[in-house]
């Protein structure tokens, strides 16, 4: 069996690539790993067993190619893309293979305009895809994986906590100690983005946050808003140390299977 997974910038799917690579049925391919076995999936070429690949995201900024479409199965990992444009600008990894764009009130509005095209692979054809939300996988990771296995028609096995990132063979730098995840990854928008920020993606992605079940900014009850003085941490700028965030007022919505 063929398996892909649709992500966007800083979703979280290295994580979930490498979690379900510790499933005994599963190998799993991530990133520049994976593009032998993308291409041995485009020429027709068979795997053994099950194979999971997580692509360079920039086969999902282009839409002639389509490769997704010759795997078995499709997960869509969805992750806020506040938390993500938070995570990608402290990361370093905002302008890997894309160039810097207009900033408004400090945000960079060609990154959003880089999630917002990878979103039309999955807003598309939603019904194609198992769509699974990064913080389920945070909060509830032994169901949410469940969940994900029986789609997958695997046998359940206990995949967290996981075993702690390589490096060597493609990982997050971050968590190469760890093998859980912390829960306060979630909802950190909440702490560090203004209310003109929050504007500034209720504009540019509006429609794929309520698409893909998270609340406009304007949605929001107005404490749990930070304060306008609030800063997103750019490369070149250390992010600003804050309070631990509160947990999100609204509930978001929970793993998807396919036509949800």
């Amino acid at each position: 069996m063929r398996v892909i997974i649709g992500y966007s910038m800083r979703s979280g799917s290295t994580l979930l690539s490498h979690i379900l690579g510790g499933h005994s049925q599963i190998r799993a391919y991530s990133d520049i790993s994976s593009s032998w076995a993308l291409l041995r999936n485009m020429l027709g070429l068979r795997h053994r067993g099950t194979v999971c690949i997580k692509p360079l995201d920039l086969i999902y900024l282009q839409h002639r190619l389509r490769p997704w479409q010759g795997f078995d199965r499709r997960i869509w990992l969805a992750r806020d893309p506040r938390d993500s444009y938070l995570s990608t600008v402290e990361s370093g990894y905002a302008y890997l293979f894309w160039r810097p764009g207009r900033r408004e009130a400090d945000i960079d509005l060609g990154l959003l305009a880089r999630w917002r095209r990878i979103y039309r692979t999955y807003l598309d054809h939603p019904e194609s895809w198992y769509r699974v939300h990064y913080e389920d996988l945070v909060q509830d990771p032994d169901a949410t994986l469940s969940g994900l296995l029986e789609f997958l028609g695997l046998p359940f096995e206990k995949l967290y906590p996981f075993e702690p990132f390589d490096l060597i063979h493609g990982g997050d730098y971050k968590i190469t100690q760890s093998n859980t995840v912390r829960r306060d990854s979630r909802h950190r928008y909440l702490q560090q983005l203004t209310p003109e920020q929050m504007a500034i993606f209720d504009r540019e992605l509006g429609a794929e946050m309520q698409a893909l079940g998270y609340p406009l900014g304007r949605d929001l009850p107005v404490p749990a808003v930070k304060r306008e003085t609030a800063r997103i941490a750019t490369p070149h700028q250390p992010p600003v140390r804050e309070p631990s965030p509160a947990r999100h007022p609204a509930g978001l919505a929970s793993s998807h299977g396919a036509g949800e």
